[in-house]
């Protein structure tokens, strides 16, 4: 797969079909069975399917322990409209709520390389399109690979769509 310095990718395939796997190889977190991957990218953050929130600390304390400006992080709640959740545990936020935490922090802790896990699911047709945004925006000066099981989503970010077989 030729990655873009900038924009998106977004993998689509059946479920169980090994695009997870590949985030997480394109990460580092697992060794390929086969071939290799080769990147230029210096700095990758990384959105998993599930939130993967430290649930000791705050909405906004899970952003600063990525990123050390405080304006940043909120900034990052205010576009999600989380505000008003900036000093929620985990365990008191919703689970759409948790999503937008989690993705707010990969975003804040920043990267030339996104790797975004189906990142909208649990999020509401309202939300997902604050999110879309975000995510648009962010793919002008980095790149972004996005699991997703919705052409539209695809579509919406003008993703490049390579199917995984």
């Amino acid at each position: 797969m030729d990655c873009p310095t900038v924009g998106v990718v977004a993998l689509m395939g059946a479920s169980g079909i090994g695009k997870t796997t590949l985030l997480n190889i394109i990460a580092g977190l697992e060794k390929a069975d086969a071939g290799e991957i080769e990147t230029t990218f210096k700095k990758v953050a990384y959105k998993f399917q599930e939130p993967r929130l430290l649930p000791w600390l705050t909405a906004k304390e899970n952003i600063l322990a990525v990123c050390d400006d405080e304006e940043k992080a909120v900034a990052w709640l205010e576009a999600f409209e989380l505000s008003e959740s900036a000093d929620k545990y985990p365990n008191e936020l919703s689970g759409g709520m948790q999503q937008r935490v989690a993705l707010a922090r990969a975003l804040s802790y920043g990267g030339d390389l996104l790797l975004l896990d189906e990142p909208f699911s649990a999020v509401d047709v309202d939300t997902k399109s604050i999110l879309l945004k975000a995510i648009k925006d962010y793919s002008k000066d980095n790149a972004v690979i996005l699991v997703t099981h919705d052409l539209n989503e695809a579509e919406e970010l003008n993703a490049k769509i390579i199917t995984v077989k």
